[in-house]
């Protein structure tokens, strides 16, 4: 077992030692790497030319200086842009494999150290291109020297390298290959380093970082609120249906017309159903704030004008509710207070149906204290079940702080005097 586990990590490690000559990663490497060289060399050859005319005695060394001030300009000012940084990231995430969760695309205007860290990027990539290149355009000729000479073709470059080499035709072979083999692990050296500042140099800066993280908390709050607008639209009809799917079970033949409402209203709380899963499910295929509003306009959301319409689909699923509403048309209220209002009674009105059926509820809604206030009561089972709201089960209750809590409200729900009382207060201010 130990002889085979030493096997195993010696074959690992020779892997290893051996992937910069084997591994396409080094050639997408070497390329991007001799292209940075590419650009060192311009910049080395401008600079050597300017250098040559500032030795030249018969240069007006005035219009000279002008013009390289103005082409320093130039030149170093590319390495600050936007663009080029976008170019850059594309481009380490091609050659460099460098995952898109580390180098994400970027996002609005650079700040001033972005653009500063950006150009220390495009210096390290100059820099480390350069010293490629160099050894590229070093170690191929001169292996390529070394083999001929090996075979006997041109021999005068070795009797000047010295006549211990000159007489030595294999260690002109192991110098060719060791010529040759270090371009590969220089380029995987190189590879490496620039992976590592990759992050820290084209990555976002700790301002996009946070907003990166605020987007997301907000796309969670976003999941979570769509959520519950299935749970509650959805889980209301289910209980409607329920009820009357049972209902007509037992009418259809002692009251065919009392059958044929049953089926009608759930017919009608299906309907309901639909419209709101596709409000939902427009909201989520929305991909922008038009996209949005569109979907908004196109299944607007349920208000407390609405709130009629709910208790005569709980009347015809044989629940007697009693509606005193008190409040101005939902157009004078704040659209998030009216619509998160009308959920919370929605929720509150099926739990009274599924835990209390057969029980009277009461839903008041009415303006007090600069607040609106919601409240459904229904008297308590004499036995109460499982299922019934005083044993806290159920995510009804969770989902309803929550609508209240978002707008600052409050929620009280719990037995009081023999009826379970769920009430929210909205403020208003």
């Amino acid at each position: 077992m130990v002889r085979r586990r030493t096997t195993g990590e010696g074959r690992r490690t020779l892997r290893w030692a051996l992937s910069p000559l084997t591994s396409a990663s080094t050639v997408r490497a070497g390329v991007y790497l001799v292209i940075g060289g590419v650009l060192a060399g311009a910049y080395f050859a401008l600079a050597a030319g300017f250098v040559q005319m500032f030795a030249d005695p018969t240069t007006p060394r005035v219009a000279v200086g002008v013009l390289a001030l103005i082409t320093a300009v130039i030149v170093c000012t590319p390495p600050f842009l936007a663009p080029v940084r976008a170019l850059e990231i594309a481009a380490v995430r091609t050659f460099l494999d460098v995952d898109a969760r580390i180098l994400p695309d970027p996002a609005g205007v650079p700040t001033v150290a972005t653009r500063w860290r950006g150009a220390a990027w495009f210096a390290l990539h100059l820099v480390l291109g350069a010293v490629v290149t160099l050894g590229l355009l070093v170690a191929v000729p001169l292996a390529t020297q070394l083999v001929l000479s090996a075979f006997g073709i041109d021999r005068a470059f070795l009797v000047q390298m010295g006549p211990a080499l000159a007489s030595n035709p294999a260690g002109w072979l192991a110098l060719a290959v060791l010529a040759l083999v270090a371009l590969p692990y220089g380029t995987a050296l190189a590879r490496r380093l620039l992976r590592q500042s990759a992050e820290p140099l084209l990555g976002p800066d700790q301002t996009a970082r946070i907003a990166e993280l605020e987007a997301r908390a907000h796309r969670l709050a976003e999941r979570g609120r769509l959520a519950r607008e299935l749970h509650d639209s959805v889980g209301h009809a289910l209980t409607v249906t329920t009820l009357q799917a049972a209902a007509a079970a037992r009418q259809v033949e002692t009251d065919p017309e009392a059958a044929r409402r049953s089926l009608a209203a759930i017919e009608q709380a299906g309907r309901g159903a639909m419209a709101d899963l596709d409000h939902v499910l427009g909201l989520l295929r929305a991909g922008d704030d038009a996209a949005s509003d569109a979907s908004a306009r196109r299944a607007p959301a349920r208000s407390i004008d609405d709130l009629p319409a709910l208790v005569d689909d709980a009347r015809h699923a044989g629940t007697d509710v009693r509606l005193d509403l008190d409040t101005p048309a939902a157009g004078t209220l704040p659209r998030a207070t009216s619509h998160e209002a009308y959920r919370v009674v929605q929720e509150a009105l099926t739990n009274a149906v599924r835990h209390a059926p057969g029980r009277p509820v009461t839903v008041r809604v009415s303006l007090a204290d600069g607040a609106l206030v919601a409240e459904v009561s229904n008297p308590l089972p004499d036995a109460p079940t499982p299922a019934t709201p005083s044993t806290g089960g159920g995510r009804g209750l969770h989902g309803m702080a929550e609508r209240v809590r978002l707008l600052r409200g409050r929620l009280d729900a719990g037995p009081h005097h023999g009826s379970w009382v769920v009430r929210a207060r909205f403020p208003l201010g």
